[in-house]
C-alpha cells in the first residue's frame, strides 16, 4: 500500500563532501555483470521516497532529467524497479523514457530495508543504486542512529546480492527554509554528518558507496512546495547525479 509522502523541512547546509572514486572492474572497466551475464548496459535502481517517485501533482522527480543527461551522452543504461511512472514524456533521440524505478511516497529507511530483498527478487539486482532516503524518518522523530542502522543494513543486503554494486548515497536536499525548527536543524545536520561514516565504513575494494551532495547551494527556488522539487530542482538533482556518475563510472 502506498503511503502518504511526508518529508522533513530542512535547513540549507553549506558543507561540501567530495565525491569518491567508484570501483572499476579490474579486467574490463566497461563491463558490468548482471545476473552472471556480462553486458555493457548499466542497470540503475532509483531508490527512495516521494522525491524519487515524483510524477504527482506537486512533485517532480529527477529521473527523467537524469535519463536525458545519460542518453544524450551515449550512456547505455536501464532503470530498474517494481514501480512504473505512467507520465507521458517527450522522446529523446527517438527513444522513450524508461519509467521503472523504486521510489515510493512516504517511505522511511525501515520500509526500504524491509522491502529491498523482495524488490530485487522481482526486478533483479542492479549494478547501481541511487539512494535518496531519510527525510520521512526525521520528520517522524526517528533517532538518527536508527536511520543510519537501517541504511547500513540495506547496503549489506545490496552488497551481498551484488559484490560489485555501486551505491550513490544522497546527502538529501533541504526543504524550504521558512519551515525549519531548531530540532529539525539539529537532526538534519547530524544525519548528513553520519552519512559520511556510512560511505567510509561500507566502501570496500569491490563496492563503493559514493556521497552525492544535494544539500550545498540548495535554494528555495528549487522547491515546488515546502517539501518537493519543482522542474528546476529536479534538474539540479539530476545534474548532480550525472556529474557523480561520469566521475565515478565507466560507460
Amino acid at each position: 500500500m502506498k503511503k502518504t509522502a511526508i518529508l522533513l523541512p530542512f535547513l540549507v547546509l553549506t558543507t561540501f563532501f567530495a565525491l569518491q572514486d567508484c570501483h572499476k572492474n579490474e579486467e574490463n572497466s566497461n563491463t558490468f555483470t548482471q545476473n552472471n551475464v556480462n553486458t555493457n548496459t548499466i542497470t540503475i535502481m532509483p531508490l527512495g521516497d516521494s522525491r524519487v517517485e515524483g510524477a504527482t501533482s506537486n512533485s517532480v522527480s529527477y529521473r527523467y532529467d537524469l535519463w536525458k543527461d545519460l542518453v544524450s551522452n551515449e550512456w547505455d543504461i536501464d532503470y530498474v524497479g517494481t514501480q512504473n511512472d505512467n507520465t507521458s514524456y517527450p522522446l529523446l533521440l527517438g527513444k522513450s523514457f524508461d519509467p521503472d524505478h523504486e521510489g515510493i511516497g512516504g517511505f522511511k529507511s525501515e520500509d526500504v530495508l524491509e522491502n529491498i530483498e523482495e524488490v530485487m527478487d522481482d526486478a533483479g539486482t542492479p549494478d547501481v543504486v541511487l539512494l535518496g532516503i531519510g527525510g520521512n524518518d526525521l520528520v517522524r522523530g526517528i533517532p538518527v542512529e536508527e536511520i543510519i542502522d537501517n541504511i547500513n543494513q540495506t547496503i549489506d543486503i545490496l552488497q551481498n546480492s551484488n559484490a560489485n554494486i555501486t551505491i550513490f548515497l544522497e546527502r538529501i536536499a533541504p526543504g524550504r527554509s521558512n519551515v525549519m525548527t531548531p530540532d529539525g536543524i539539529t537532526a538534519y545536520n547530524s544525519y548528513l554528518e553520519q552519512l559520511a561514516t556510512i560511505a567510509l565504513e561500507q566502501t570496500n575494494e569491490a563496492s563503493k558507496i559514493i556521497l552525492v551532495d544535494m544539500s550545498t547551494n540548495w535554494t528555495d527556488d528549487y522547491m515546488a512546495d515546502n517539501l518537493h522539487y519543482n522542474e528546476l530542482g529536479a534538474k539540479e538533482i539530476a545534474d548532480r547525479y550525472f556529474e557523480a556518475i561520469v566521475e565515478n563510472l565507466e560507460k
